[in-house]
Protein backbone atom coordinates (compact mmCIF):
# COMPACT_ATOMS: atom_id res chain seq x y z
CA UNK A 1 0.00 0.00 0.00
CA UNK A 2 0.99 3.18 -0.99
CA UNK A 3 0.24 6.69 0.61
CA UNK A 4 0.80 10.07 -0.95
CA UNK A 5 1.57 13.29 0.88
CA UNK A 6 -0.71 16.63 0.18
CA UNK A 7 -0.84 20.16 0.82
CA UNK A 8 -2.98 21.51 3.24
CA UNK A 9 -2.29 25.01 4.68
CA UNK A 10 0.74 25.27 5.75
CA UNK A 11 1.07 21.85 6.70
CA UNK A 12 1.96 18.83 4.60
CA UNK A 13 -0.55 16.07 5.25
CA UNK A 14 -0.81 11.73 4.74
CA UNK A 15 -3.73 9.69 4.65
CA UNK A 16 -3.95 6.89 7.44
CA UNK A 17 -6.12 3.91 5.76
CA UNK A 18 -8.96 3.25 7.26
CA UNK A 19 -8.27 -0.57 7.84
CA UNK A 20 -5.67 0.62 10.58
CA UNK A 21 -8.37 1.50 12.59
CA UNK A 22 -7.38 4.44 14.41
CA UNK A 23 -10.18 6.49 15.92
CA UNK A 24 -10.92 10.04 15.51
CA UNK A 25 -8.95 13.01 17.43
CA UNK A 26 -6.43 10.75 19.08
CA UNK A 27 -3.01 11.76 19.57
CA UNK A 28 0.30 11.40 18.24
CA UNK A 29 3.83 12.72 18.84
CA UNK A 30 5.61 12.71 15.57
CA UNK A 31 9.49 11.77 15.12
CA UNK A 32 11.54 11.11 12.50
CA UNK A 33 14.72 9.41 12.82
CA UNK A 34 18.58 9.73 11.33
CA UNK A 35 17.62 7.80 8.08
CA UNK A 36 14.33 10.21 7.38
CA UNK A 37 11.84 7.12 8.43
CA UNK A 38 8.64 9.23 10.04
CA UNK A 39 7.20 7.25 13.31
CA UNK A 40 3.66 8.50 15.13
CA UNK A 41 4.01 7.35 18.69
CA UNK A 42 0.23 7.43 21.06
CA UNK A 43 0.55 9.80 23.35
CA UNK A 44 -0.19 8.04 26.41
CA UNK A 45 -2.67 10.11 29.22
CA UNK A 46 -2.08 9.79 32.85
CA UNK A 47 -4.64 7.95 33.81
CA UNK A 48 -4.20 10.01 37.62
CA UNK A 49 -4.70 13.12 36.03
CA UNK A 50 -8.81 13.13 36.85
CA UNK A 51 -7.74 11.75 40.46
CA UNK A 52 -4.60 13.43 41.81
CA UNK A 53 -5.42 12.80 45.58
CA UNK A 54 -6.15 8.42 44.61
CA UNK A 55 -3.27 6.79 46.79
CA UNK A 56 -2.38 3.64 44.56
CA UNK A 57 -0.28 2.54 47.73
CA UNK A 58 -3.04 2.43 50.12
CA UNK A 59 -5.41 1.22 47.30
CA UNK A 60 -3.10 -1.86 47.33
CA UNK A 61 -2.91 -2.71 51.23
CA UNK A 62 -7.12 -1.81 51.15
CA UNK A 63 -7.07 -4.91 48.46
CA UNK A 64 -5.03 -6.57 50.77
CA UNK A 65 -1.83 -7.14 47.62
CA UNK A 66 0.98 -8.61 48.61
CA UNK A 67 4.74 -9.48 47.48
CA UNK A 68 4.81 -13.12 47.29
CA UNK A 69 8.88 -12.58 46.89
CA UNK A 70 9.36 -14.80 43.69
CA UNK A 71 10.78 -13.33 40.35
CA UNK A 72 8.37 -13.55 37.56
CA UNK A 73 9.75 -12.08 34.52
CA UNK A 74 12.81 -9.78 33.68
CA UNK A 75 13.08 -8.25 37.69
CA UNK A 76 16.31 -6.87 37.64
CA UNK A 77 18.16 -8.71 39.86
CA UNK A 78 21.79 -7.98 40.80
Amino acid sequence: MTVKTRKQGNSVMITVPANFKIKENTEYQPVMDENGIISFVPVHQNIFEKNPEYDLRTAIKDLNLQDNNELVGKENVW
